[in-house]
C-alpha cells in the first residue's frame, strides 16, 4: 500500500506540473522592511501561479543576469555577474555575509513549471536596490575628550562593562552573520583572517573538524588574569578580540609571537601570513589587509580592561606600538570591519573607540598606558598614482596636482559626503575646516575623467 501511495503521490505532482498555470509576470512590489550596516530585510509580493522564485544579488548596477531555462540553483551559485541568494518560495530576503556602505542590486524572478520542465519569467523582473548605512554611534562618546586628562580611564568606563557572550557564541553570532561566504553549488567558505585562505566547509560548521579556531588577536597568554577560560572571564570571549584563523597555519603559527612587519629571515609563510625576525624577535606577520584590524583589537583590549579589579593592561613589552600604529593608519577601517563593529555592538554592548574614532590612537602611549600628544596630523595614504600631493595644517586643507582636478567629495566613515565645488584648477585650497577628527576619503576627479581615491586624517 505505501508504494501505491507514492506511484498516486508522484503521478500527482507530474499532473499538477503539466497542467500548471503559468505566473502572469514577476513580482512589481517591494518594501524594504530593515537595514543596518551588517544587514537588510526585504519583502516582495507573492504571484500568483509561481513555484519558486529566484533571488540574485550583486554589488554591480549593471546586474542584467537572466537565468538559463531548465536548470536549478542553488545559494552562492554565479549567474553573470550576481549570486544566487536563495531560490524557494519565500518572499523575504534577508542575506548573510553584508558590508556597511555598499550598495546591493536585487533582481528576482518567478519560476514555474511547463510540460513537466523548470522555467522563469525572464522578462522585467523585479530590481530591488539597498544602501547599507556606516558607522552608527550617535551620542556614544559625548562624555569623552581626547584632550581631558582622564581621557584613558573615561574610554574604560565607556567600554566596560559590557554584555557577556560565552566564547562559544561566536559561531552563532558574529561567524554566520559575517564570515561565513555562499559559495557555488549551496556551499560556504571561511576567510582566514590572518592569511586569506578561503576554506569550504561542511555544514553545520564545527571549529575542529573545519581545523578553524577563534584566534585571541590580542593573546590570552598576555591576559594579565591569565588563565582567564576557567572560570571563563569577559576578555577571555571579548568578540572585538576574536577572528577566525586556520588552527594549524596560522593561529599555531603565530602562537604569542607579537606582531610585526619581517625584515630577517622568515621562518614560515602560508599565503599571506608570515612567522620570521625582525632583529632577534621572532614576530608573526599577518596579510596587509587584516593589519589594521588586528592593530585596533589589540589596542582595544588594553583600554577596555585596563584597572579593572587591579589589573593593569597594557601591550607585551615585545610588542612594538609603533608598528600597530602604523597598521592603523596605513589601513584603516573597511566595509567589513564597520559593519562588524555595528554587529559586535548590537549584541554585545559595546564599541572599539579606535575604529569610531582613529584619531583617539594618537593620543595613548599603549605600553604604559599615559596620555600623550597626538601625532596624526597630516598622515597620507599613497596609491600608485604619487602626483596628487594632500596636506593639512591647522584648519587648511590643500590639494595639488600636476593634472587639472575637476572634482572633490569628501566622505567620513558613516557615509556622510561633502561635494567641494571650485574652478578647474591645479590647486585646491579650503580654509576654516569645520570637521570632526577622524578618517575621511577624499575622490579627486583630474580632467573630468579619472578618479583618483586617498584616505586621510583629520585631527
Amino acid at each position: 500500500m505505501s508504494t501505491l501511495r507514492s506511484s498516486i503521490f508522484l503521478l500527482l505532482i507530474v499532473h499538477l506540473q503539466l497542467n500548471a498555470q503559468i505566473p502572469i509576470g514577476n513580482p512589481v512590489n517591494s518594501k524594504i522592511n530593515h537595514i543596518s550596516a551588517y544587514d537588510f530585510e526585504v519583502s516582495f509580493s507573492k504571484v500568483e501561479f509561481a513555484s519558486n522564485y529566484l533571488v540574485l544579488m550583486s554589488t554591480n548596477q549593471e546586474n542584467n543576469s537572466e537565468p538559463e531555462l531548465g536548470k536549478t540553483y542553488s545559494r552562492g551559485d554565479k549567474i553573470g555577474n550576481a549570486k544566487v541568494v536563495q531560490f524557494s518560495n519565500d518572499t523575504l530576503i534577508s542575506p548573510n555575509v553584508i558590508r556597511a556602505l555598499t550598495t546591493y542590486y536585487i533582481v528576482v524572478f518567478c519560476s514555474y513549471y511547463k510540460q513537466g520542465k523548470l522555467n522563469y519569467v525572464v522578462s522585467n523582473p523585479l530590481k530591488i536596490k539597498v544602501s547599507t548605512s556606516g558607522l552608527s554611534y550617535g551620542n556614544y562618546y559625548e562624555s569623552i575628550s581626547s584632550s581631558a586628562p582622564n581621557f584613558i580611564s573615561s574610554l574604560t568606563e565607556l567600554i566596560n562593562p559590557h554584555i557577556v557572550l560565552p566564547y562559544s557564541a561566536y559561531k552563532s553570532t558574529v561567524l554566520q552573520q559575517l564570515e561565513l561566504h555562499d559559495t557555488v553549488a549551496g556551499k560556504r567558505f571561511v576567510e582566514c583572517a590572518y592569511t586569506g585562505e578561503r576554506k569550504i566547509i561542511t555544514e553545520p560548521f564545527e571549529w575542529t573538524t573545519s581545523g578553524y579556531s577563534r584566534e585571541h588577536t590580542f593573546p590570552h597568554s598576555w591576559m594579565p588574569t591569565h588563565p582567564a577560560n576557567d572560570p571563563p572571564l569577559p576578555e577571555y570571549s571579548d568578540f572585538h578580540n576574536l577572528y577566525p584563523t586556520n588552527l594549524d597555519k596560522a593561529n599555531t603559527v603565530r602562537n604569542n609571537f607579537p606582531l610585526g612587519e619581517i625584515t630577517g629571515e622568515v621562518l614560515y609563510t602560508y599565503l599571506g601570513g608570515r612567522l620570521g625576525y625582525i632583529g632577534n624577535q621572532i614576530v608573526y606577520e599577518p596579510r596587509d589587509a587584516h593589519k589594521g584590524n588586528a592593530a585596533r583589537a589589540m589596542l582595544y583590549m588594553t583600554v577596555a580592561y585596563n584597572g579593572i579589579k587591579n589589573h593593569a593592561w597594557k601591550l607585551s613589552v615585545n610588542q612594538e606600538q609603533e608598528v600597530l600604529k602604523n597598521w592603523h593608519v596605513q589601513d584603516p577601517p573597511d566595509h567589513y570591519e564597520i559593519a562588524r563593529q555595528e554587529y559586535i555592538y548590537s549584541i554585545q554592548g559595546n564599541r572599539n573607540p579606535f575604529i569610531d574614532h582613529p584619531e583617539y590612537v594618537c593620543t595613548i602611549d599603549f605600553s604604559k598606558m599615559v596620555k600623550i600628544k597626538g601625532e596624526c596630523i597630516n598622515t597620507q595614504y599613497e596609491n600608485e598614482m604619487p602626483t596628487i600631493s594632500i596636506s593639512y595644517e591647522s584648519t587648511i586643507l590643500s590639494i595639488t596636482s600636476d593634472e587639472i582636478i575637476t572634482g572633490i567629495v569628501l566622505s567620513d566613515l558613516t557615509g556622510k559626503s561633502f561635494n567641494l565645488h571650485f574652478l578647474n584648477d591645479f590647486h585646491f585650497q579650503i580654509e576654516n575646516c569645520i570637521w570632526n577628527s577622524g578618517v575621511y576619503f577624499l575622490e579627486i576627479t583630474l580632467n573630468r575623467r579619472e578618479i583618483v581615491r586617498r584616505k586621510i586624517v583629520l585631527d
